[in-house]
């Protein structure tokens, strides 16, 4: 079994295990984005993850399982994504993005009025008006509006959120039948437990030397 600590090369966008869990590794945090993770990193950056659609900053123990498998991400072509190797595992692919990308493109689809919500692409780092964190580049989100002034790109954790706490008062379920499926897998997701500090330039920012130091 190879783990993080016994890499010989750095790697990014795979997925990983440690007992039960299984979580993306995007790579590691730095100032400018995300680079690739090696076994040096254990003990010094910021990891950042992916598990139930929300993308964390964590630290590594070293002893988590390098499966193999690949993150596949969205490209300007194709809004698939999923894991490599794994494209009959349905549960794999929501327990690193949260939903299967038929279930949130149908979700924007019913939702939409006009040309808004829409999935968006980005080659490059964007933030989520909502929470302020950061969108990796090529990861899924949402755009609600062509208004960005005011802010409006959501990522998909943002999305389901606002989504989930429509209903009391939104009567989703009720005007739009065809969400409770989806919307039954968002509220999973939200008493999913959730690993990590949100992945924000704030929180880069403010961690103190010791804490990258400390392993």
């Amino acid at each position: 079994m190879l783990t993080l600590n016994m890499l010989s090369a750095p790697l990014g966008c795979c997925l990983m295990r440690k007992g039960p869990r299984v979580f993306g590794l995007l790579g590691k945090a730095t100032p400018t984005g995300i680079a690739a993770f090696g076994a040096d990193d254990v003990s010094r950056s910021w990891a950042v993850t992916a598990e139930h659609g929300c993308v964390r900053l964590e630290r590594m123990s070293g002893n988590e399982e390098v499966t193999g498998l690949e993150l596949l991400l969205p490209t300007a072509m194709s809004y698939d994504y999923g894991i490599a190797g794994a494209a009959h595992s349905p549960a794999l692919t929501r327990a690193v993005f949260g939903l299967m990308p038929s279930e949130l493109e149908d979700t924007v689809n019913v939702l939409r009025r006009g040309n808004f919500p829409v999935l968006s692409f980005s080659r490059v780092i964007t933030k989520c008006s909502l929470s302020s964190a950061i969108i990796p580049g090529c990861w899924p989100h949402v755009v609600v509006s062509d208004q960005a002034l005011y802010g409006n790109v959501l990522s998909v954790e943002s999305f389901v959120r606002l989504l989930v706490a429509s209903l009391p008062h939104g009567h989703l379920a009720t005007r739009y039948p065809a969400l409770q499926p989806m919307l039954k897998q968002m509220m999973t997701l939200m008493i999913a437990q959730r690993r990590g500090l949100p992945y924000s330039s704030e929180i880069l920012n403010l961690a103190p030397a010791e804490a990258m130091a400390m392993k």
